[in-house]
């Protein structure tokens, strides 16, 4: 009976009570609530995506996905010795812990390789004509030396057998053949050398 004796004759300190006791109930009811709706606790290993092909993430998405997780590609990387389209990395990790519904990001090789522009490669010496294809991220194929009155100068560049103009978009890392001057001597035959790489 004290106790509400004590509220009536002070209604500041019943509204303070009441007003803490309405936010621990909210609280309360909150946490619950949130911990219903993002299910908290319930989380699945992510499972190693990485040499997937695109047709291959098609068919996890469709037919083994159990846990709803959103594939997302957003990166695409160059790399000569791997086919086009195959998981290169991923976002959460293989083994890591995620809910239902989030999203994997997952890194791909490039489809297509990037396109560089063909350098003019003409009339330099074949060492500064090297270093002009590797700065330019293109590779040297073949070198065919043939008879001119100007040796070791680049006469002509090809790419696929056929000369190529300067720039000209062409595949990164490109294999380009120089046809490179040799001097006209006694012992030198007049029909064009080819020496591969």
């Amino acid at each position: 009976m004290e106790i509400k004796k004590f509220l009536k004759k002070y209604p500041l300190i019943k509204d303070i009570l009441f007003a803490i006791a309405l936010s621990l109930l909210i609280l309360l009811f909150a946490m619950l609530m949130l911990r219903f709706f993002t299910n908290h606790g319930k989380e699945y290993l992510v499972p190693d995506f990485t040499g997937y092909s695109l047709e291959q993430l098609e068919d996890f998405e469709k037919n083994k996905n159990e846990h709803n997780f959103k594939l997302t590609i957003n990166d695409s990387v160059f790399m000569p010795d791997l086919k086009g389209g195959i998981v290169i990395s991923q976002d959460p990790q293989v083994g890591m812990k995620i809910k239902k519904g989030r999203k994997i990001y997952l890194s791909i090789t490039m489809m297509v390789p990037p396109q560089v522009e063909m350098p003019n490669l003409l009339d330099l010496s074949l060492r500064q004509a090297m270093n002009m294809l590797e700065a330019n991220n293109l590779e040297l194929g073949q070198v065919i030396y043939k008879p001119s009155k100007y040796p070791n100068a680049v006469l002509e560049q090809r790419y696929k057998g056929k000369i190529i103009q300067e720039g000209r978009k062409i595949p990164y890392q490109a294999k380009i053949t120089l046809v490179v001057g040799k001097e006209v001597g006694a012992d030198t035959p007049l029909e064009d050398v080819e020496i591969s790489d």
